[in-house]
């Protein structure tokens, strides 16, 4: 268990990569933002906050990759790899957890694609707990859900037990696929193909 569980009231400084700007000012010293994954990386090298927060807003697919990269690198590099990492997302996405997983980040919340503001932002970290682990939150996903791309930065929902023929939304997608309840669900129990999930 991190520090950060054992004693969730403490105030922790905090480095935030915004790409989104979609952020109210800041209120204390204890308190940065970015704008770019390489001024975040550069300003946790040199000023070792105890958490960085990455957020993946509505973005292209080039901006999550470069995201996720920077959790990674933070992960990898000796002045920075004890930093606690969270990745605040605007929606529940199975592929960009598994891409985060392997970054190594430690937590993840929803905070969708309203402005966020300092006091929403310590109201999170003063918060966060087992439930945010990463691994919890990819659990509850259904390991067929798949990602067909549009264009640069969207994409369809597709089932993967259903050979991605099937396009996922509304009530099944938010109530079935992204739960507890896609253990239940005809096609995760019945598989139509003749391969598992993809890892």
């Amino acid at each position: 268990m991190t520090s950060i569980e054992k004693h969730p009231r403490r105030l922790l400084r905090f480095l935030l990569c915004d790409t989104t700007g979609n952020f109210d000012e800041l209120r204390s010293s204890d308190e940065e933002r970015v704008f770019s994954p390489i001024q975040c990386f550069g300003n946790a090298v040199d000023e070792k906050p105890e958490i960085v927060l990455v957020r993946f807003g509505r973005i292209s697919f080039r901006e999550r990759e470069e995201l996720v990269e920077l959790s990674a690198a933070l992960k990898r590099n000796s002045h920075t790899q004890r930093c606690l990492i969270l990745a605040l997302l605007h929606s529940k996405h199975r592929k960009l957890m598994e891409d985060l997983k392997k970054a190594k980040v430690d937590y993840i919340r929803y905070v969708g694609d309203g402005k966020l503001s300092s006091a929403q932002v310590r109201e999170i970290i003063n918060g966060l707990g087992p439930a945010d682990r990463l691994e919890r939150h990819l659990a509850m996903l259904c390991p067929f859900l798949h990602y067909s791309k549009i264009d640069f930065q969207y994409e369809m929902t597709v089932c993967g037990a259903y050979l991605d023929r099937m396009v996922l939304g509304g009530r099944r997608l938010h109530e079935i696929c992204e739960t507890e309840d896609h253990l239940h669900c005809e096609y995760y129990l019945k598989p139509r193909l003749t391969y598992g999930p993809r890892v």
